[in-house]
């Protein structure tokens, strides 16, 4: 199953079943190492095969951002600025799981000598394959499943930076929202921490709401919908507090007048 060791945290980014019967334990699904330009990083993946059926499956490395929401995007190793999938080789390349079996797949990461400090990222897919080699590539119908290892490395000592860029309610059907949206204006990846509250007459409203544990990427912004679950009255505000390790505390408040939230899809 999915679990923490003691230097790495970790998360499921992406799980998807290539059918009924697949199904794939993975461990660690997110690697954050700090590396200096010249050094060299290897790890390995556990794969089990919790199904009932044997599975086949290749890794191979892939480049990948996200967009505002954070729903990740994956891309052709090399083609984003900040990859590191060139730098990653992964083996085996091609392996066959018996139902209750576990392989591991390692995978090593050499930083290049000259490589500026700076927050560099690449995932390791383990993709599903027919069983029959004979029948990849033919018309045979089959419906692939993948997983990605999300791979961070920090290079030296890069600037860390964020700001909250909005604040605001927000309305999504019947239900209202707080929509925080965070630019990271640093170098390296960075991640929210903290809570928000709403607060009345100066004193909070219930229990604070803790912030999701989610990447915000150099250059890029993301948003993050929180729900309160206190009711909301013309002189509530909500107060955001984000926690930046190593850089500091980000602090942001705004009113929750219910008549003003913004409808959004």
């Amino acid at each position: 199953m999915k679990q923490l060791t003691p230097f790495l945290a970790l998360a499921l980014m992406v799980s998807v079943p290539a059918w009924a019967d697949m199904s794939i334990d993975v461990s660690p699904v997110r690697t954050h190492v700090t590396l200096h330009a010249g050094d060299e990083y290897t790890n390995s993946v556990r794969v089990q095969n919790s199904g009932l059926e044997p599975i086949r499956l290749r890794s191979y490395l892939q480049d990948w951002t996200m967009d505002e929401a954070g729903t990740p995007i994956f891309k052709q190793a090399g083609t984003e600025k900040r990859t590191a999938s060139l730098w990653i080789e992964a083996a085996p390349s091609d392996f066959l799981l018996e139902p209750g079996e576990t392989k591991f797949v390692r995978f090593t990461a050499k930083v290049p000598e000259g490589t500026q400090d700076g927050g560099y990222y690449g995932s390791l897919i383990l993709e599903s394959l027919p069983l029959d080699r004979a029948v990849q590539g033919s018309m045979h119908m089959f419906v692939q499943g993948r997983v990605a290892t999300m791979v961070y490395l920090t290079v030296g000592a890069p600037k860390r930076a964020a700001q909250i860029t909005s604040l605001m309610p927000i309305k999504k059907g019947d239900k209202r929202y707080v929509r925080l949206t965070v630019m990271n204006t640093g170098e390296d990846v960075v991640r929210l921490n903290g809570d928000v509250s709403v607060v009345a007459g100066g004193n909070a409203k219930g229990n604070p709401i803790e912030l999701p544990d989610v990447p915000v990427l150099p250059g890029l912004k993301r948003y993050v919908d929180l729900d309160l679950a206190a009711a909301w009255n013309v002189h509530d505000i909500a107060r955001v507090r984000v926690d930046l390790d190593g850089i500091g505390q980000l602090v942001g408040e705004c009113p929750l007048d219910p008549e003003k939230a913004q409808l959004v899809p």
